[in-house]
């Protein structure tokens, strides 16, 4: 996690349902639990996001959700359009 602001992260590694996922951010340390399998180096929402909302990464907009995405759950492009187009 690099920006507060973010709701998504990129993952280092592979995880499959049901793997603990740590995230540091500003001397925190979070788990979340993976609802699925996510390749290494694709994104994991890490907070509830709604059809329609922004999803940020690196406190940008990279997408908007196509679906409701929870914490756990991969995001791509099953799931996400880049902003503009058909959000």
């Amino acid at each position: 996690m690099v920006n507060s602001m973010d709701n998504c992260v990129t993952l280092t590694g592979a995880t499959d349902s049901g793997d603990t996922v740590r995230i540091f951010t500003d001397g925190d340390v979070r788990n979340i639990t993976a609802r699925e399998h996510v390749p290494i180096w694709h994104k994991m929402a890490i907070a509830p996001l709604k059809q329609g909302r922004a999803v940020l990464k690196y406190g940008s907009v990279i997408g908007i959700a196509q679906a409701d995405i929870g914490p756990g759950e991969h995001i791509h492009i099953h799931n996400l359009t880049s902003p503009g187009i058909g959000g």
